[in-house]
């Protein structure tokens, strides 16, 4: 049985998306970004948010370290 995957963060830019899926996982915390990619042939063609998805059994780790990073 596959593991769920949920969004604890939505971003505009992939950068910003990659520096926080980084950091979480620098917390011991599987990431994936959503959508992996967004590019086409002749470069980017979507232009839907990128979501930082982590497995459901660490949600509430993951939205810990948010509080921690927004509290500064």
């Amino acid at each position: 049985m596959e593991e769920e995957w949920f969004a604890v963060a939505s971003f505009a830019e992939e950068a910003e998306a990659r520096l926080l899926a980084g950091r979480l996982e620098t917390e011991g915390i599987e990431t994936r970004l959503y959508p992996e990619f967004q590019g086409s042939y002749y470069g980017e063609a979507v232009n839907q948010p990128y979501q930082v998805l982590v497995p459901a059994h660490r949600v509430l780790e993951a939205r810990a370290v948010l509080a921690r990073l927004d509290a500064g």
